[in-house]
């Protein structure tokens, strides 16, 4: 809970999700699923042991390699932090060697090594922030209290308490139990009778073709290998989760006939069913479409470019090419200005 406020109205709940996806790239903390409430979020997420062997080789490379590093940091720096830690770098890289002159071979080794040392206290300390379950979220949090006390002209501290997490087993079938739970948080409060109506949970961002969503559930149904992604494969893995979505959530009557736990009611279940829990491509357009908003301009490519070499200075686009096709079921030869196969960048 944030102080009982309801900091989170539509445009940060957006807002968060943008934060969360940055803090995702620039971490390698994986998100799984998630959902973003009025006063709370929730995110199920993967992180790999820091001392494996792939995480191990992955700092590695980060620390032997600056445009790798630099790549890394953009996610969450701006470009003039990341320019004046690139200049850091290249002074330490290309730093003379005073004794170089000296034909002691020890010198130049120790030369070496000490520039090794001031590298890696450049790098150190954004490298440990990585693949950490702590600094993933307490990072995330700290820029929500950064953008509202900043929005609102407030000072000090916006979360009551720290963040509870529970390990989670990694297995398919306890995954996906949890990601069902933090999809459906909506559905519980009353909000919407079925998740993807939520637009900001990982469920309906899936739907909606956002493919690092889509990553999360192959994760948690346990088919994340290259076999289960032929042409069916997000169709068969969407309708596995939506029928374990829609089957939690039933609504519940007391024995009086009371509604107690809000939802779908069993004929709405038995509709679902007989679809086999795939969504009605008219449904599924409709959904989807809620999405074009974030698209900028919706139309056909013709149209697109002609709006985009009109519109290219005054929206900060700096691509050469206009028109963005969605990787959306359906959509026909419809494009937008901006790319909504990933995250929504320019």
């Amino acid at each position: 809970m944030i102080e009982k406020r309801l900091i989170f109205d539509e445009t940060e709940r957006e807002h968060f999700r943008k934060l969360m996806r940055r803090q995702e790239a620039f971490s390698g903390v994986r998100v799984l699923t998630w959902t973003c409430m009025s006063n709370h979020f929730h995110v199920l997420v993967a992180v790999e042991e820091k001392t494996g062997k792939a995480v191990q080789g992955e700092l590695q490379r980060l620390m032997d390699d600056d445009a790798a590093f630099l790549a890394r940091l953009k996610h969450l720096y701006t470009p003039k932090a990341l320019e004046d830690i690139e200049k850091v770098l290249k002074f330490l890289r290309k730093a003379p060697n005073p004794d170089q002159m000296d034909a002691d071979g020890d010198r130049s080794k120790k030369h070496r090594e000490w520039k090794k040392k001031q590298i890696a206290r450049v790098k150190q300390p954004f490298l440990d922030r990585m693949h950490d379950l702590s600094c993933f979220v307490g990072e995330l949090k700290q820029r929500i209290s950064q953008r509202y006390n900043l929005k609102n002209e407030r000072k000090g501290p916006l979360w009551e308490d720290r963040f509870k997490s529970v390990l989670v087993q990694g297995t398919p079938g306890v995954l996906a139990t949890v990601a069902a739970y933090i999809d459906l948080n909506a559905v519980r409060a009353g909000i919407v009778k079925e998740p993807k109506q939520w637009r900001w949970c990982g469920y309906a961002e899936a739907a909606a073709a956002q493919s690092l969503a889509r990553e999360g559930i192959y994760e948690v149904l346990g088919e994340s290998d290259d076999a289960s992604r032929d042409g069916s494969g997000w169709r068969r893995v969407h309708q596995r989760y939506r029928a374990l979505l829609v089957c939690e959530s039933v609504q519940r009557r007391d024995e009086e006939g009371r509604i107690v736990r809000k939802g779908l009611t069993p004929e709405e279940v038995e509709a679902a069913e007989e679809q086999g829990f795939a969504l009605p491509q008219a449904e599924l357009l409709l959904h989807r479409v809620r999405y074009f908003t974030d698209g900028l301009a919706l139309g056909s490519a013709e149209f697109l470019e002609g709006v985009f070499r009109r519109k290219k200075r005054s929206l900060g686009i700096k691509r050469k090419v206009g028109p963005r096709v969605p990787r959306l079921d359906g959509m026909g030869s419809l494009c937008t200005l901006r790319d909504l196969r990933g995250d929504v960048q320019v």
